[in-house]
Formats: structure tokens, C-alpha cells, sequence
């Protein structure tokens, strides 16, 4: 997929319909604009990305072939109702991929970028342009919205869908008063310069970004030892070939009230199934389709009981490594190479070409030794995205909550959406021309950054949005006249 550029700000006024602009180029934006395509809705479709690829994003921009995808091939598909289209689909590039085969993530940005051009060619019509370019703001309307992009250009759309996946912001890591650099782990040159080193590296993060990282040092040839330290110290867990989902035991029309109700009923439910000869992943998995709806059920209040004492040992064992990756990681952790731990960083002192750092050992850890100390060879910051969105410093999103357009969602998480998708103003009320998709309506939803429930999201925004163009289609020059103010 080649990029154009709109050749002046005055493109939108002269379209001959109505623009839909998608902001965000990875998974979540693809399928956006791949569903619309499908459904021929009638509109100029506009999407901006700053990335040289789409589909990309965080995730699938690796080059790394050892980074494999955490879900099976099987449920990877684009669209609901075909779901062996990947599956499909590389098996005619790979022969002998399986139901269950992990395959590269590489492999699976190739795949998005596919279908993007597949209904590109097929809508017959020019209806798609992707502008590579950085939104820095958006000025919403009654009856549409401006982007203002970083080289000083605008594009006018009937409606707005926000793409922005998880790459809105890392979280911040404390100021340890050493002038030493942190890397990043999704910075190009991450790795620069430790190939041959025998000192640790630290990692700060025990989730898959930082398994990511692990697989990359060893592919790279580092063969010392690393080091990883997160508040928990929890890996994720190991997905294994048969596990199959099974029936949860609560009703459909169950309801819990309590975080404490929830997290007894399904404690139970995996005793229940294990005792037949079953396994807690068969549980977790089958929850699935009623995890957001659970969510959804509790009081704010359990929401967030839920968020601060549970929700870290949820995601391990929901968002698991692939087979050989994990084997690969109990490999490094059997040989010592690989140590994983709870606690965190109290100071990183640089010292010539390596830093000291000291961790403080938690969670009953302390009284093995004390603080420990680390000469380092790198520090690399693994964290997640930043869950408070107000405090990422993204211009879009600022943007949107200083003009009182976008608020929070529950609990700080995400943005706050109707169940449809549409930003809630800071007075609680529905956007007629913004909405969200993905990672962004994790407040609402909770599990929303995978691509089984991004693709639902795509879908029924491609079903919404014709008909929020039609309540909105009106002349442009007097909202146009005012992003030119």
C-alpha cells in the first residue's frame, strides 16, 4: 500500500462526497477502513498514519520472525463471519500451517496490508487515500471535524474514527536523578551495542513486551544475563496445542455484583472443569465472549477493587506466549540466564560505559537479602501503554480534552464511548462525528486490544457510520472557515 499526499488543504472542500478519516494506520485502523471498504459505503475514505507501513503498528512491525502472535492462526481472521480467512490465507504462503499454529507476527502485518488492497481493488471506485503524516490536533463540530496535521495541512471529514491502538504513550518511569538514558523497547536501535557484552541487562516490565525483548537478545547473539523486574514479578502464561474452550458454568444471564462474587465463581468453574480432565486455560478462554459484559455488570467501584488487586494476574493468564516461545523462556530461566522477579528500581547511577542499578525486592522477597545491586549493561523499559490518557502528552488526545470534546473513561482508562463507540464529551453526551476503536475503549470494555474483539468493533462501525455521515452531510465552507481561523 503506497501513500498519497492530499496536494492542498482546500482537498476536502472539493470532494465529491462525504470523508470518513481514520486516525491511525496499525490493526485497529486497517480494519476500519477494510470494513468500510467491504460494505462500499459511500464516502472518501482518508486514513493518516505516520509509520511507513500500514497495518504495522506496535505490534505486527516487527522484523523479528521469532515474534510470534499470542493467538492461534484460527482466530486471527479479519473479518467475524469468514474465520479461517488467515488461516486461509497463509497456508497458501506457508503450506502446513495448522489450526494452531503461532505464526510470525511480520507475517501477519503482510496480511492486514493484503486485505487493505484486496478491498481497495475490489470497491472499483476511488473511495481510499492514506496520507502518511502525524494529526497533532482535532477540531470537532456539529456537523464534522478538521484534522490539523504536523506539516500544516487539514483534512475536513464528515467523521472521525480514532485508531490510535496502544502506542498513545509508554508508562512514565520515575526520574532516578542519573543522566543514563532508559531505553526503549520498541526504540530501532534498542539493542545497539549489546551483542557482545557478558554484563546483565535490566528489563523494567515482566509482560510480553518485555518476553519480546528476551527473544530479541538472543536472537541478536547477547549472551549474559538478563534480568527482569516488574511490581509482580509474573510472567505471562504458556498457551499449550490442546487446550480447547469448554462451557463456562455460570449462566449467560449471570451477573456478578461483587469483584470478589466474580473471582470465586470462575476459581470454582476451573475446579469444576479440571476435575473432568480439563484445564484452566479451557475456562479463560471461553469467557471470551462474555468478558466485557462482566465488566460491564460490576459497580464502578468493583471495577476498580477489580483493576487494582486482580486484573495483573487476569492478563497473564489470559494474554498468553505461544508454545515455543515459552519453551524458549523456560529454557534462559532453567539455565540462569534468565531471572524474573518482583520488586523495583530505586536508583540507576550511571558508571563509565554501564549503570548501576539497585532494586529493591518485593512482595516478601526482601528478607532473601535486601537491596539488590546490577551492573548493567543496558536498562530497557518494558511497561504496557499508559492507562491514564489524560496524562500521555498525545496533541490529538489533549487536544480533545482541553476543547472538553473527549473525556476519561471509567476509571481513567481509555476514552469514554457510548456503547457504540462515540467519544463522550466532557458533559457525558455523544459525539455526532467522533468515535473509537480498540485499545482506547478499555474503560468501557476492559479486554479491546485484541484482534478477535477488534475486528467486531470494525465491523459494526462500517454498519454505524453511513448513516452518522447522512445525519451530518451539510455544507463545509463555514466549518472549514474555522480551522483556517
Amino acid at each position: 500500500m503506497s501513500f498519497r499526499t492530499l496536494l492542498s488543504p482546500q482537498f476536502s472542500a472539493l470532494s465529491d462526497r462525504p470523508t470518513v478519516a481514520i486516525v491511525g494506520g496499525g490493526a485497529s485502523g486497517v480494519l476500519t477502513a477494510v470494513h468500510l471498504l467491504r460494505r462500499r459505503v459511500p464516502v472518501r475514505i482518508v486514513l493518516v498514519e505516520d509509520r511507513p507501513r500500514l497495518g504495522r503498528g506496535v505490534a505486527y512491525g516487527t522484523t523479528c520472525d521469532a515474534h510470534l502472535l499470542n493467538v492461534p492462526a484460527h482466530g486471527m481472521s479479519a473479518y467475524p463471519e469468514e474465520p479461517d480467512h488467515f488461516l486461509t490465507w497463509a497456508r497458501a504462503r506457508r503450506p502446513g500451517v495448522e489450526r494452531r499454529s503461532f505464526l510470525p507476527r511480520r507475517l501477519y502485518g503482510e496480511y492486514l496490508e493484503w486485505c487493505l488492497d484486496q478491498e481497495i481493488a475490489r470497491a472499483r471506485r476511488h473511495t481510499f487515500t492514506a496520507v502518511q503524516g502525524r494529526v497533532t490536533g482535532v477540531v470537532s463540530t456539529p456537523v464534522g471535524a478538521g484534522l490539523k496535521l504536523a506539516d500544516g495541512a487539514t483534512i475536513w471529514a464528515s467523521q472521525v474514527v480514532l485508531a490510535l491502538g496502544n502506542s498513545a504513550g509508554a508508562v512514565a518511569l520515575p526520574r532516578w536523578g542519573s543522566p543514563r538514558p532508559v531505553r526503549d523497547a520498541w526504540e530501532p536501535e534498542v539493542l545497539a551495542g549489546l551483542a557482545g557484552s557478558d554484563r546483565p541487562v535490566v528489563l523494567v516490565g515482566t509482560g510480553l513486551t518485555a518476553v519480546d525483548v528476551v527473544i530479541s537478545l538472543q536472537e541478536a547473539g547477547f549472551g549474559g544475563p538478563i534480568q527482569a523486574v516488574s511490581r509482580r514479578g509474573l510472567l505471562p502464561r504458556a498457551h499449550i496445542p490442546t487446550s480447547r474452550p469448554a462451557s463456562i458454568g455460570p449462566p449467560v444471564a449471570w451477573a456478578p455484583r461483587t469483584a470478589r462474587e466474580l473471582l470465586a465463581v470462575l476459581r470454582a468453574e476451573v475446579r469444576r472443569v479440571e476435575q473432568r480432565g480439563g484445564d484452566w486455560r479451557d475456562v479463560v478462554d471461553s469467557l471470551r465472549p462474555v468478558t466485557q459484559r462482566l465488566w460491564a455488570s460490576l459497580p464502578e467501584a468493583e471495577q476498580d477493587r477489580l483493576h487494582r488487586h486482580a486484573l495483573r494476574y487476569w492478563e497473564v493468564h489470559r494474554h498468553r506466549m505461544a508454545p515455543e516461545v515459552a519453551g524458549r523462556i523456560a529454557a534462559l530461566q532453567a539455565s540462569g540466564r534468565l531471572q524474573v522477579s518482583a520488586g523495583r528500581i530505586v536508583s540507576l547511577v550511571e558508571r563509565g560505559d554501564a549503570a548501576e542499578v539497585v532494586v529493591r525486592p518485593g512482595f516478601g522477597q526482601a528478607a532473601q537479602g535486601g537491596l539488590v545491586r546490577i551492573e548493567a549493561a543496558a536498562v530497557i523499559r518494558c511497561t504496557g501503554p499508559r492507562e491514564s490518557l489524560s496524562e500521555v502528552g498525545d496533541p490529538v488526545l489533549d487536544c480533545l480534552f482541553s476543547a472538553g470534546d473527549a473525556r476519561p473513561g471509567p476509571l481513567g482508562l481509555g476514552l469514554a464511548v457510548d456503547p457504540g463507540g462515540r467519544l463522550l464529551d466532557r458533559q457525558g453526551r455523544p459525539s455526532p462525528v467522533l468515535w473509537a476503536i480498540g485499545p482506547l475503549r478499555r474503560g468501557a470494555l476492559l479486554e479491546t486490544t485484541a484482534i478477535p474483539e477488534i475486528r467486531v468493533q470494525a465491523a459494526a462501525l462500517a454498519r454505524t457510520i453511513p448513516a452518522a455521515v447522512a445525519a451530518t452531510e451539510a455544507d463545509v465552507a463555514a466549518p472549514y472557515a474555522l480551522l483556517e481561523a
